[in-house]
């Protein structure tokens, strides 16, 4: 990846969200689930991953494309968390910027006590080479598959993997 980037933490980035999910239809092409994507970037902690020469001038807003990734977090308990949606610019992929965000979400929940952080992605009993890197970035990032659930999501079996942190 050419140049830097900076993780902030912020809300309501569904158009970041929108245009990062409309770039990787092998892995959110069903726009009922980018629909749904999108309006949680609305609700959730979203963190985004910003180009550093990105600032927009006087605290304006930066344009969502200079956004290079998004993550959404749920956290419904004191001590645990979900990453309801990683995404990365198709062309920032394996540069790192997953993995930032990764590192900052984490961060910011140990120090609040949080425990535990779980993601839920497309299971393995169903094969997709995309959904393979997915998973394996999962596991790179600490994360140990739990369960797979063959009917959570209506036609996909769902691997649930959860993170002590």
């Amino acid at each position: 990846m050419s140049g830097t980037y900076t993780v902030v933490r912020t809300l309501g980035r569904a158009d970041a969200a929108h245009e990062i999910l409309e770039e990787l239809p092998e892995w959110f092409g069903i726009d009922r689930f980018t629909h749904e994507y999108v309006e949680a970037a609305a609700k959730f902690p979203n963190y985004v991953a910003l180009a550093d020469d990105a600032d927009g001038p006087d605290g304006s807003t930066i344009p969502a494309d200079d956004v290079l990734g998004v993550l959404l977090l749920d956290q419904r308990y004191p001590t645990s968390a979900e990453v309801h949606l990683l995404a990365v610019r198709r062309k920032h992929h394996r540069a790192g910027v997953g993995r930032t965000l990764m590192t900052r979400v984490e961060d910011d929940l140990r120090a609040q006590g949080v425990r535990l952080l779980s993601v839920k992605t497309f299971g393995p009993s169903s094969s997709d080479p995309g959904y393979d890197q997915t998973r394996a970035f999962y596991s790179a990032c600490g994360f140990h598959p739990v369960e797979e659930f063959p009917d959570l999501w209506a036609d996909d079996p769902c691997l649930l993997m959860v993170k002590a942190l």
